[in-house]
């Protein structure tokens, strides 16, 4: 299981997912930390109180409501436990598009109930931004200052020497 293929393959579902919230995305993190702690073993054991916290979801019932959407639309398989003794199991679903050379027993396509429409297109644009000379927009005054040139647009004196007395 390559961790960097999943999780890229991860937010490509999650960008086209409409039903995706913050809830969703951080209680899926923090069970993908519970099997990265069993060595991408499926299923594993989880604890609700851990799980609320790492997530920082304070509602059991929200804890309830997007653990049981994650199942129902793919992301996971939840193997709830009615038992008080013993935890509930967790499967996650390998996102990884690439070949695994490890071999991964989780295929790529979920329950099926879920939607993967992102493909190979990209999700933004990547560009770097180059400011060469920051200051290019600015004079220098005396003492040492600086003078913006442009618009003010609070008609604030930009000139002032803070170095004389009132």
């Amino acid at each position: 299981m390559n961790y960097i293929r999943h999780q890229t393959g991860l937010f490509e579902r999650f960008a086209e997912d409409e039903r995706i919230n913050p809830f969703h995305i951080s209680l899926y993190f923090a069970l993908f930390q519970f099997w990265n702690r069993n060595r991408f073993r499926n299923p594993f054991p989880v604890s609700r109180e851990e799980l609320m916290f790492l997530a920082h979801i304070g509602s059991v019932n929200t804890y309830t409501k997007c653990i049981k959407e994650l199942h129902r639309w793919g992301y996971i398989e939840y193997f709830p436990s009615f038992n008080p003794n013993t935890g509930s199991k967790v499967s996650c679903i390998s996102f990884d598009k690439g070949s695994d050379k490890a071999g991964s027993k989780a295929d790529n396509k979920g329950s099926g109930k879920g939607s993967d429409k992102a493909g190979d297109k990209a999700l933004y644009k990547n560009t770097n931004i180059t400011n060469g000379n920051k200051q290019a927009h600015s004079k220098k005054i005396e003492n040492g200052r600086e003078k913006i040139k442009g618009n003010n647009p609070l008609h604030v004196n930009t000139d002032k020497d803070y170095s004389e007395p009132l």
